[in-house]
């Protein structure tokens, strides 16, 4: 008895196998029928010759912008078929490149967008894939002596996601940034924050020890309005003067607790609030 229902519980599964399997084979059969003739399943060896994205970067993004699942599916059966600039998430440049894609509505049923759809999530793109773009990068940090250090402490998807809710708003996006910023300027010396920059970086970007001229440990508003005169002064000598001069940030916008003393803490603080409202107003 034991036995028959084992072989009855491997039957089943294997019918639940092969069921699925038939299930992508429907899928894949219908997209090779009205969606390959634009976007081919395979990377292009010649990008001169193709219309519109492969399938493995389409599906990236798309699982970049949704990463779950129900959400994807969702969004590829609407674009297909109402496909327009304010809902592409792929970047600006591809549709200056190959134009908004057709609708089509009419030429593909919604059960037959979901199956495809359903089918692109689950088997696109390949575990390990690298766009285009990734292996240029990659290929020139290499040549320059670059190691895959850097590579291996990228954030990964579940840094973003600070609630662990399966999906990144931009909010959780740009908080997840101000934070790793916060981080790097708390723990890095400041001479190492300004390397590479260059001596015309260093000369834009100056540091708090720069403001505080006796060396107390806080900056008044007077060091500050005599650090931008001699600054000012000093690069009018040289030929190059200062046009954001009259944008630069007054002291009272700086000092966040308006006692009169900006601080190290302050001075970051300012810098990353700047930082933000910038990522924001992009």
């Amino acid at each position: 008895m034991k036995m028959k229902k084992i072989l009855l519980s491997v039957v089943a599964t294997a019918g639940l196998v092969s069921s699925l399997s038939a299930s992508d084979m429907e899928a894949e059969k219908i997209f090779d029928a009205k969606c390959a003739m634009c976007h081919s399943k395979t990377m292009p060896t010649n990008m001169n010759n193709i219309i519109a994205p492969a399938l493995f970067g389409v599906a990236k993004h798309v699982k970049m912008a949704y990463p779950n699942k129900e959400d994807a599916v969702r969004f590829i059966v609407d674009y297909v078929q109402n496909p327009s600039k304010d809902k592409a998430i792929c970047q600006p440049s591809k549709i200056a490149k190959f134009g908004l894609m057709p609708s089509l509505k009419g030429a593909i049923s919604e059960d037959e967008l979901e199956e495809v759809a359903e089918w692109i999530f689950d088997n696109f793109p390949p575990k390990g894939f690298v766009g285009r773009g990734m292996q240029q990068q990659r290929g020139m940090q290499q040549q320059n002596g670059a190691t895959q250090r850097g590579m291996q402490n990228r954030p990964t998807f579940q840094d973003f996601d600070l609630n662990g809710d399966g999906s990144i708003s931009q909010e959780e996006f740009n908080q997840f940034r101000m934070q790793r910023m916060k981080s790097r300027m708390q723990n890095r010396p400041q001479t190492n924050m300004n390397r590479g920059m260059g001596q015309r970086g260093m000369q834009n970007r100056p540091t708090f020890a720069m403001f505080d001229l006796n060396g107390d440990g806080v900056v008044t508003k007077e060091e500050l309005t005599k650090f931008r005169a001699d600054r000012r002064a000093k690069m009018a000598a040289q030929g190059m003067p200062m046009r954001n001069a009259k944008n630069a940030p007054v002291f009272e916008s700086m000092d966040l607790n308006g006692d009169g003393m900006l601080t190290q803490e302050e001075f970051n603080q300012y810098r990353l609030q700047r930082m933000q409202n910038r990522m924001n107003n992009r």
